[in-house]
């Protein structure tokens, strides 16, 4: 896994609706595999995994990002 700092910009999308967003604070309470929550707000540092997917109605790829620290959004 290669591993590097960048100060990417782009957006982490939920399949479910399950955190809280506070429009007051900038932040996003989302809940954790062990039941407890993770709070992450604006410009706070966290590790994405960036990588490439397909789309299917063009085959062109496209840049996906998923939220690895302080919780994984895979699944979520």
């Amino acid at each position: 896994m290669l591993m590097c700092r960048l100060g990417l910009e782009g957006l982490i999308t939920f399949k479910k609706d399950t955190h809280d967003f506070d429009a007051e604070n900038y932040t996003i309470t989302i809940p954790t595999s062990e039941g407890k929550s993770a709070v992450v707000g604006v410009f706070d540092k966290v590790i994405v995994e960036v990588g490439i997917e397909k789309d299917q109605n063009t085959q062109r790829g496209k840049v996906r990002m998923v939220l690895v620290e302080p919780v994984s959004s895979v699944g979520l």
